[in-house]
């Protein structure tokens, strides 16, 4: 087990390595990181939200679905409080504020997280992960833009955008089972399928132009990964456990919320110019270390 995990974490870093290197020999220019992070944002990942909900309702699985649901809300507004209270013990303000609890807040749920939950709990795992998308996407889209664009105030039209509009699409589809056409679910499929390397790739890309020595001595960073990859989730699993919840549950909710900073925290902050740098050392720390924590937190949990 602990040897796939590794395995899912090296893809990553091979991909953030290539875009790195084209960084560095200019066959990826600032021009073009900002233009493929538009298409990740506006293309791939709603792509990927419509077929991460391509599943068939089944009302044997709501109890469990409803809790995971209710539970992983509270979660994701306790996380926010977190991140709000460290920003605030290390003096953290402006743009690196709203960063650092992007970076908290939301995890590499999709690329990372679903192929480590069907590792321990197989696809029954995978069916339940795919509801905290929902929480995931809706506020990633909404508050998620807030935190990583302070020079506008958000407006309530900017909440009707291609992440919220797939959401919908992708909810529509799993409540009423309906079918894609399978012309137009392979287009989609393929199109979310380079979420990830064209994301990485962007994230090397971004981290080009930092020196990676300065990485692991910025005190802030280090602690806010502690504090992300372990101080969270054991305090999750150890919270989850005075309540009536089914151990698969608190099981997919703990490995969830312990994956590494989602790649979205360097595409956002770029498309928005917030602190981009920050986010892509976010990323970058949370991954390399995860390689570490994650089957840390799974043993904890066998």
């Amino acid at each position: 087990m602990s040897f796939a995990i590794i395995t899912q974490v090296s893809v990553l870093f091979i991909l953030l390595s290539v875009g790195f290197i084209c960084r560095k020999i200019n066959l990826i220019t600032d021009d073009l990181i900002k233009g493929l992070s538009n298409i990740i944002i506006n293309v791939c990942l709603p792509a990927l939200i419509i077929t991460s909900l391509n599943y068939k309702f089944d009302k044997g699985l709501f109890k469990n679905t409803l809790i995971l649901l209710i539970v992983s809300l509270f979660i994701y507004i306790a996380l926010f409080i977190v991140g709000y209270i460290f920003t605030k013990v290390l003096s953290i303000k402006n743009s690196e504020k709203g960063v650092y609890i992007f970076l908290l807040v939301f995890s590499n749920v999709g690329f990372m997280g679903f192929p480590v939950i069907n590792i321990v709990y197989g696809n029954i795992g995978i069916f339940y992960s795919s509801f905290i998308l929902l929480w995931f996407n809706l506020l990633l889209w909404t508050v998620g833009i807030i935190l990583v664009n302070p020079k506008d105030k958000f407006k309530l039209k900017s909440v009707i955008n291609p992440g919220i509009i797939s959401l919908c699409i992708g909810l529509a589809i799993f409540i009423f089972s309906l079918k894609i056409p399978k012309p137009i679910y392979l287009s989609l499929k393929s199109l979310a399928n380079t979420t990830t390397p064209l994301a990485m790739m962007v994230v090397g890309a971004l981290l080009g132009s930092v020196k990676l020595k300065s990485l692991f001595k910025d005190f802030k960073l280090l602690t806010f990964v502690l504090l992300k990859l372990l101080l969270i989730p054991l305090v999750l699993l150890i919270v989850l456990k005075f309540f009536i919840i089914p151990d698969i549950i608190i099981g997919i909710l703990v490995i969830i919320f312990s994956m590494p900073s989602a790649v979205n925290a360097s595409i956002f902050s770029r498309r928005y110019d917030s602190d981009y740098i920050l986010a892509s050392k976010g990323v970058f720390l949370t991954t390399f270390f995860s390689i570490v924590t994650i089957p840390l937190i799974i043993y904890t949990l066998i």
